[in-house]
């Protein structure tokens, strides 16, 4: 495990991680000087230990929000305060110099973006006053609440994406994967919340449609291709389904392993599947014990990981499930379960609340099991493989 202490880099400041990898850090630090809002873009170099600006910004704007995607050469730097228009910004990481700035105009209010590539985003945008209508007409014939574009940087284009899929499912049920150096999207299309298709199932004698979820896998050039030749459908691959009868439902990735969980409510049965893209092949990594009311399954998202928490007395009792060997015991009092890294560091959180200040204090900490001994730390925590960020 690499622990990388910037805390006294950051000492009291307010900032949010935007990239680790393995050899620098890069966050973003908000501060109001003078009466302005300033925006710093910064770089920790792992190596030398050392901060540097890698540019900022004076945001005229008090309302704006930013949305900040990292890549290998190059940020994306997304401002908006929920109107019609944002801010579109590429910024170069090595020189801190823009590539591009470009105000982007679309129809109804700013609700969120993501970065597909370093090329192209997908905005979202919800119902405004001015063009109430338009949705109202819009969800009629598709279904959609939002409206979604793509925008390409490249070209400075930007187009009405067409695929009734992409606008309804939103940015937190597009997943993305960089497979050696090919980029993909894993689309998580589930009929509703699991309680809810669970009712279904239990009143299916009732119900002729078709209660189905699904996960979809697309490559990502292959997608903006169609979406920009207005196509209201587009190349994908369904990789797990499930009728009225069951359920699947995306857990993570790892490389080019992605994840589901997979029941059937007849039985109660449930299993971790996974599906692996360069294969094209499903497999069963395990099936999980839901008789047992005391164990609760955790999940690390990416790179991905599932443990088995279950407790005896004052101990936490963690066992590794998929992609992981871990076998700890340790003491609830440290607080509660995050993650396991190299099978031997258990990282928890424990939040206590001051009644002197009125305010919650979150500290983290790190037991070493093999040396039956931890630290603990006042700060923010963030994991990513086997490097552990204090800040």
């Amino acid at each position: 495990m690499t622990v990388i202490d910037i805390r006294n880099i950051f000492s009291d400041r307010h900032i949010e991680l935007v990239d680790v990898n393995p050899s620098y850090i890069y966050y973003a630090e908000e501060k109001n000087e003078e009466g302005h809002n300033n925006l710093f873009l910064l770089e920790y170099n792992r190596k030398t230990r050392k901060e540097r600006l890698v540019t900022n910004y004076s945001l005229e704007d008090p309302t704006f929000m930013e949305h900040i995607f990292a890549f290998e050469k190059t940020m994306i730097l997304i401002l908006e305060n929920g109107s019609n228009s944002l801010w579109v910004i590429e910024i170069d990481k090595k020189s801190g110099g823009e590539i591009n700035r470009r105000k982007v105009v679309c129809t109804g209010a700013f609700k969120e973006c993501m970065a597909i590539d370093e090329n192209h985003l997908l905005i979202y945008m919800a119902p405004d006053s001015a063009n109430a209508e338009v949705f109202e007409k819009y969800k009629e014939i598709t279904g959609c609440d939002c409206l979604c574009y793509l925008y390409n940087l490249r070209t400075n284009k930007k187009y009405f994406v067409k695929a009734p899929m992409i606008a309804r499912l939103g940015c937190d049920n597009i997943k993305l994967i960089n497979l050696k150096g090919e980029r993909y999207l894993v689309l998580l299309d589930p009929f509703a919340d699991e309680s809810i298709k669970e009712n279904y199932y239990r009143e299916q004698r009732w119900i002729n449609a078709d209660i189905r979820d699904n996960i979809w896998l697309c490559k990502a050039e292959e997608l903006e291709n169609d979406l920009e030749e207005g196509y209201d459908s587009f190349t994908k691959k369904c990789i797990a389904s499930a009728d009225i009868k069951a359920l699947v439902r995306y857990m993570g990735s790892d490389g080019g392993v992605i994840y589901f969980r997979a029941k059937e409510f007849r039985s109660g049965t449930e299993k971790i599947c996974s599906y692996d893209i360069a294969a094209g092949t499903l497999s069963i990594e395990a099936t999980l014990d839901t008789s047992d009311a005391g164990t609760v399954y955790l999940v690390e998202e990416k790179p991905f990981k599932t443990f088995a928490v279950g407790s005896a007395g004052t101990k936490y009792l963690i066992k590794g499930i998929v992609n992981s060997e871990a076998e700890v015991i340790y003491d609830n009092s440290i607080g509660s379960f995050m993650t396991c890294i190299e099978n031997r560091y258990i990282v928890t959180s424990r939040s206590i609340f001051s009644e002197e200040s009125q305010t919650t204090h979150t500290y983290y900490y790190i037991y070493d099991a093999q040396q039956d001994k931890y630290e603990n730390y006042e700060c923010n925590c963030r994991v990513k493989g086997n490097t552990l960020v204090l800040y």
